[in-house]
């Protein structure tokens, strides 16, 4: 369901500070997208969020049982095969480049993800593509300024604070203002305060809210939760945390070659630990990123339809620039990239090593906490 080129979109303040990997900046909140609520305490996933007052780094969606929340143990098991799927993984090639500033232009696959309230306009779910859409018929409240990504998946995600759900859209077609039929492809909910899973938006059925890197987070320098990732083609398997049954593109549909492919639903493990990424020459922001790859490892949750390598998903810029905000990754790609494109600046998760001896793929009881 996805292209090829993905694109890291919604990081706020501070782009300056992240480059260098420094938190702070005489000039870093100047270029603030919009506040970010500030809390003492972190607040839970149910936590009643809006436009312009955005959940902080600190907070993630879910229970503290979602495989997505869980920490990779110290000697984690691995899944049988586990090398062979990473020689096959690395040789589709280095992970995804990533864009930003690219919001609301067709190369946006990412998730944006909105909060809504008792005054929104009311919408009834209208799916109109495949059978057994979970949602079709259904009523909420969406913010009125909400859209879906620009690219071709057309994502959206509402959080219903009043009943504690979230609402996942695959392709939104027609959203009316001031409320009516909310035409989509398909979709899906899960509760914001569960695993996160069962939704229907995503290949594997996860929320759109998991694992996607915010902006917030990704600011302050620390990513609590694993990273949702795509690749270019599975094994036509899955494993959980992804839906049983579900497979996104497989690769010997799409006749890519491979001697092991992923199965949906694989967790990605990065074996370098924190204290040696301390000490890469790398900006900030990446640091946060691998450390996330190693505490929590990155989950499959949809495929690219055989384009590119793998890569990560972040919350789309839609968040913010739907509100009248500014997105700003672009402030942190016109600070640590000299490659503008017409999508948006280009950056790189490369760090100096080989990402074939590194990685792993975890035995799925690691996601089930059982092991």
């Amino acid at each position: 369901m996805r292209r090829g080129v993905l694109a890291i979109v919604a990081l706020a303040v501070t782009a300056v500070a992240l480059a260098s990997g420094s938190s702070s900046s005489p000039d870093a909140t100047t270029t603030a997208a919009a506040p970010i609520r500030q809390a003492a305490a972190c607040p839970g996933p149910r936590a009643a969020f809006a436009a312009r007052d955005w959940p902080p780094g600190c907070w993630r969606p879910y229970s503290a049982k979602s495989p997505f929340n869980r920490l990779v143990p110290s000697r984690p098991r691995l899944l049988p095969g586990s090398a062979q799927i990473v020689e096959t993984l690395t040789g589709w090639g280095r992970p995804q480049k990533l864009l930003a500033g690219h919001a609301d232009t067709r190369d946006d696959y990412f998730h944006p993800v909105y909060w809504s309230q008792p005054g929104d306009p009311v919408f009834k779910i209208d799916c109109v593509r495949f059978h057994g859409c979970p949602v079709d018929g259904h009523s909420i409240r969406i913010p009125e300024e909400a859209r879906a990504a620009g690219g071709g998946d057309g994502h959206m995600a509402v959080i219903d604070v009043r009943s504690g759900y979230e609402y996942d859209f695959w392709q939104v077609r027609k959203k009316p203002r001031g409320g009516g039929r909310l035409v989509v492809s398909h979709g899906g909910r899960t509760r914001i305060d569960g695993s996160g899973l069962g939704s229907n938006a995503t290949a594997a059925w996860f929320g759109l809210a998991a694992g996607i890197l915010r902006a917030a987070e990704v600011d302050a320098g620390k990513v609590n939760h694993a990273l949702f990732a795509v690749m270019k083609c599975s094994s036509g398997e899955s494993v959980y945390p992804a839906r049983r049954g579900t497979a996104g593109a497989s690769c010997s549909r799409l006749g890519v070659a491979g001697a092991k492919p992923p199965p949906l639903g694989a967790r990605i493990w990065l074996d370098i630990p924190p204290a040696q990424i301390a000490k890469l020459p790398i900006p900030g922001w990446r640091k946060a990123v691998l450390v996330a790859m190693n505490r929590y490892g990155m989950i499959v949750g949809d495929t690219t339809n055989g384009n590119a390598s793998w890569g990560l998903v972040a919350e789309s810029g839609s968040t913010f620039t739907s509100f009248g905000e500014r997105d700003p990754w672009s402030s942190l790609g016109a600070t640590v990239s000299p490659s503008l494109t017409s999508s948006g600046y280009v950056l790189s998760l490369e760090a100096g090593f080989d990402w074939a001896d590194h990685l792993h793929i975890l035995d799925p009881c690691v996601s089930r906490g059982r092991c």
